[in-house]
């Protein structure tokens, strides 16, 4: 199972005509909406942060009882979030 959120859709997201790929990857991912607004804010006071897309997928995927795949690891170890690097 893929999933990733509409805040990270909207951080990737540039020119439709040039991002065919990417268009064609997402029809295999469940997009979760930024409906956690609560434990996002939580999670971004405890971490004393402020990247909201962050703490959103570190929050979805916790829900979700899964981790996340990043090049930034640095972040969600701040944000306690399970992950792999790529």
């Amino acid at each position: 199972e893929l999933h990733t959120t509409h805040p990270v859709l909207a951080q990737v997201w540039r020119q439709p005509a040039r991002q065919a790929n990417l268009a064609r990857a997402l029809r295999n991912f469940d997009i979760h909406a930024l409906d956690e607004s609560v434990a996002v804010g939580r999670r971004l006071a405890t971490a004393k942060t402020s990247d909201v897309v962050d703490a959103h997928l570190a929050v979805v995927a916790e829900s979700l009882g899964t981790f996340i795949l990043t090049g930034d690891p640095g972040d969600m170890s701040k944000l306690n979030a399970r992950f792999e690097r790529y």
